[in-house]
């Protein structure tokens, strides 16, 4: 098992606070999907984006909270 096939597991099962991608982009026909059809979606929240002078993105997102109601 490889780590992308470790990643998505953990994804599936909710085990996933913090998510950090790696981006270079290269054009390679259709490419591998990082989530395949039928994925769950998880509600994610970008948090910080950064690019470099090679074209390397990097994205970090954190789980979307709920925001709770405060009693008064």
């Amino acid at each position: 098992m490889g780590g992308g096939e470790l990643a998505r597991d953990f994804l599936k099962a909710d085990l996933v606070d913090e998510l950090y991608l790696g981006i270079v982009p290269v054009l390679l026909g259709e490419g591998i999907p990082l989530f395949p059809a039928g994925f769950p979606q998880r509600n994610l929240e970008l948090i910080e984006n950064k690019t470099f002078s090679r074209g390397l993105i990097t994205l970090k997102y954190e789980r979307a909270r709920t925001k709770s109601k405060r009693r008064s």
